[in-house]
Parts: C-alpha cells; structure tokens; sequence
C-alpha cells in the first residue's frame, strides 16, 4: 500500500512499533528466565531484520518498550489518559479476576493475578477454546469473568478477588458504529464489532493489574495499574509513532485533530475488537487526537495446513525463506501477496510456494530478457515513442490495480493479477518502441510488490527515483549500465523444508 501511495505521487510516512509490555511476553521471560524487556527487544531485533530482508522497511520502527524511547511512550500514555479523564469518558469499576496459587506470599498482589497469557478459557460467544481476554476463533473480547471454564496456565486458580480497573465508556447513540462506517470497516469485521456493542455497550477495560508496563495512577485504584495492551496501549503505539514522526519538525501529530494526514491502520482478525472499540473508542472518548480513517483487517495465515504456533515452534521466520541462497525477494513478494488472507484463512504449503514461484520467476525473465534485448540491439533510446496501443492496455491494467489497492476495499491478493495480464501481453520479439514501452509499464505495475528489479529496470531506461505512474508516457533519453535481470534462481521443495522445525517438516 506505501509503495502503490508513493507511485500515484502522495507523501506518505509510515510507522510501526513491537509492544514489549503485552502480557504474552512476561509468560515467555518467565519460562526463559530472562529480563521482560531484554527478551522483547531481542525480538523486535529479529522482526525489524526479518521484515528488512523482504524489502518491508518503514520510516520508524521502535520498541517504545525499551531505553530511552520509554519516557517518550509514557508521556504519550499519559497525556492520551488524561484527556480521556478530561472528557468524562473513564468509569472505575470493580471486576473479578481469578488468582491462582503460583506465587507465594511474598509475591505482589498484581502479580498474583491470572490474566493475559497465564488464563486459559473457553469463549463464551463460539465456545472455542480461548484465553487472555480474546478469542482468536471469533475475535471476540471478554472478561475472565465472563468466560467459561477459566484455568491457570501456570497453576491453579484459588480465588477470585475484586480489582479496580479503569474502563472507557463511549457517551452518545451508536458513536462507535457510525465511526466503523466513516472507516469503511468490511462487512465480516464490521460484525464481530457490532456483537460485541450488542453484547457489553460502547465501553472497553483500559488498565489491568500489573507491574510491568505503563503506570496509569488515580485514587480509585485498589493496585498498581498498568494500561491495557488492547486498548489505551494500543492507541498510545500509533500516538508515539505520530509524535515520532514529527517530533522536532514543528508540524503536529498526524493524530493530532488539527492534522490533515490520512491515517491507515492494519492488523488480524484477532485485533478487530481492539482496534474498533480499544483505539476508535480512546480516539472518540477525549478532544486531542482522532481516530484513523481507514483500518484494514486479515484473517491468519497457516503454515501447511495448521496454524502457525511459536510456541509450538511451527513458524517460519520470514528472514529463513528470505535467506534461502539465491532466492528472488521479489518474486516470493509477489506469491506471499497472492496468499494474503483478506477474506478467509489461508495456506502456505510449501510445494504449492515453490510451484508459484518457479512459474512467476520462469515467465518474467524471459519477458524482462527479450525486451532488454531489443533495447540493447538500439544504438539508443533518444527519441523513442512509447507504443500508443499499449499504453491504452497499461492504463487499463494500472487502473484495476489500483482498484484492487483501493483504500475502500484493500484487495492485496489481487494485485498481482494486473501484472501478470501485463506479461502475458508481450507476444513475440518486441521492437524497441513496444519493449521500451513493456519495461516501463512492468516497472509501475511490479513496484508495489517487487521493488528490486523494478527500481533497477526504471533508472536503467534513464527515470530518476522510483516508479511514478505520473511520468509513464515519458520516455528516457538513454539506458543507464548494463541490463538488469532478476536475481534468483529457482526453488525445491527441500529449499523451503529446510526453513521448517525438523518436528514440522517430517
């Protein structure tokens, strides 16, 4: 979506960070024995160069979590907080939550509690097996209270004891719904919304019980509390990203009211109730910062027929397929787009992986080869003529991939299709117009999704920067070096087998 933004010619910014204070990670450090924050900064190292090798890089990625980002993420906490207070949208109230047996007396009592990834439970709405305070099955958020069959992860529960907690309470008829509709929120994710309005009200918990995390103080606390990493958290991560963004330039916060930046948010299926009652909830409870103006969601990918589970170690970390010897980024970007789960779960299998991929790098480098040729059989490009019967095509193409790279209705599995209707459009050898005018329609149209060999073909026909649809009737005066190719050999089975736990692949 960044690269599709950037090439119809917008400014665009991007921003992500990694949450080293969410409940999970305090399960993990326990079982490792090792500092919370040392083991989530370790990895957001890992993330930051997994996500790097695939070509996904963004203007800010931080672990707020960590060092001295920390005190600018809790003022940003803090000042979100306090306009909420400000404008009358917390309420205090006394949940019960279970306790378990496996500290001792000397433990502290927010430390006792059996929250986040220490309760296992069944879900009260679709009766799968749950935990934490969601529903990965059918996205819903609960209380401990209100699910079913509550159990200690690392214990057993022995009590269930009153907690003040804050909570964000929505004033105004159906406020919530009408922002899901000023988002173009999708039908399926729509409704997990509206069950969980229909079920419990325009209200969210925005602070748990606990030691490690952003403190939030008020005299109607019974315990330490810390902001919830589904809702008021959450929304103070996209607030230290604004406030990173455009700290020292003078300009506002993007999230700011006075902004006039678009604000796109992504994230999975089991996000949705966050991201539509947690941030656009804090967004519409107070008067300083706004809500995004679109927020996209995906259901899970699976990993050969089951879901992908690191603490089972069934994952693949995208650098291992990433660093496959030889292997075309590129290439692998356009399969993994084509596999996006945007309307239902889906599948990497790895033969279906290596087949894909073999096909698509077969067909572009014999198209890329036979139009560098045809160039490279010119003296020059100086006074070329794009080739007007393709360019009628082009435009087509561009404009379905636009559509499907729409901010109304994302459809990143999509994208390719234009592309590949692109290199199927090549028939024969090209002269040098109808090559000329081919290269630099791949290089639009491929940029989203490969931009290595994309950048390298439009600075080769002689275009400065990146691919700009604005420019694509321009031709260049002169190639630049020698023609480029796409890097990447093609895959086995064994390649991609080989980046799978030994348990998972047998």
């Amino acid at each position: 979506m960044q690269k599709h933004l950037k090439r119809a010619g917008h400014h665009v910014r991007s921003g992500l960070t990694t949450d080293g204070f969410e409940n999970h990670v305090l399960v993990r450090a326990a079982i490792e024995n090792i500092d919370p924050s040392d083991l989530a900064h370790g990895f957001h190292i890992r993330i930051v160069e997994d996500l790097a090798s695939l070509g996904i890089v963004f203007d800010h990625f931080d672990d707020p979590a960590y060092g001295r980002n920390l005190q600018r993420f809790s003022n940003v906490g803090n000042a979100l907080m306090g306009a909420l207070s400000a404008a009358g949208s917390l309420h205090f109230s006394a949940a019960r939550l279970p306790v378990d047996d496996a500290g001792s007396a000397a433990t502290p009592r927010e430390e006792r509690f059996c929250i986040g990834g220490w309760l296992g439970a069944t879900c009260p709405v679709c009766l799968a097996s749950a935990g934490s305070f969601f529903c990965e099955q059918c996205g819903h958020h609960f209380e401990p209270e209100e699910a079913l069959n509550t159990v200690s992860r690392r214990g057993r529960i022995v009590e269930w004891s009153e907690n003040i907690s804050a909570f964000l309470s929505i004033s105004g008829k159906d406020r919530l719904l009408r922002a899901w509709d000023d988002i173009a929120v999708e039908s399926s994710f729509l409704e997990i919304g509206k069950r969980y309005v229909a079920r419990k009200g325009q209200q969210m918990r925005l602070t748990v019980p606990g030691l490690h995390g952003l403190a939030w103080n008020s005299r109607h606390f019974n315990s330490r509390q810390i902001l919830f990493s589904y809702s008021s958290l959450l929304y103070a991560h996209s607030l230290y990203c604004g406030h990173k963004d455009t700290e020292g330039t003078g300009k506002p916060n993007p999230f700011a009211r006075e902004s006039d930046a678009f604000l796109i948010g992504a994230t999975g299926l089991d996000n949705t109730i966050p991201m539509l009652v947690g941030v656009t909830g804090c967004a519409l409870g107070q008067n300083s910062f706004r809500p995004f103006d679109r927020i996209f969601f995906n259901h899970f990918l699976r990993l050969n027929g089951s879901k992908f589970s690191t603490s089972r170690g069934h994952v693949i970390w995208a650098g291992e397929i990433a660093r496959i010897p030889n292997i075309s980024v590129d290439v692998l970007r356009v399969y993994l787009s084509e596999i996006c789960p945007e309307e239902a779960e889906t599948d990497l299998v790895s033969k279906q992986l290596v087949d894909r991929y073999n096909a698509i790098l077969d067909k572009m480098s014999a198209a890329i080869d036979r139009c560098t040729e045809s160039i490279n059989a010119t003296s020059a490009l100086a006074g070329c003529q794009v080739d007007s019967a393709m360019m009628v095509a082009l435009d087509h193409l561009y404009e379905k991939q636009c559509a499907a790279l729409s901010l109304d209705c994302l459809r990143v599995s999509q994208a390719s299709r234009p592309l590949i209707e692109w290199v199927d459009h090549l028939d024969g050898t090209p002269d040098h117009q109808a090559a000329y005018t081919w290269l630099m329609g791949f290089s639009i149209l491929a940029w989203p999704l490969m931009p290595k060999i994309t950048g390298a073909l439009w600075n080769w026909l002689g275009h400065c920067g990146h691919p700009v649809a604005a420019r694509a009737s321009t031709p260049s005066s002169q190639r630049s070096g020698a023609a480029p190719k796409i890097d990447g050999r093609r895959l086995s089975v064994g390649d991609i087998e080989r980046c799978l736990p030994g348990k998972i692949a047998a």
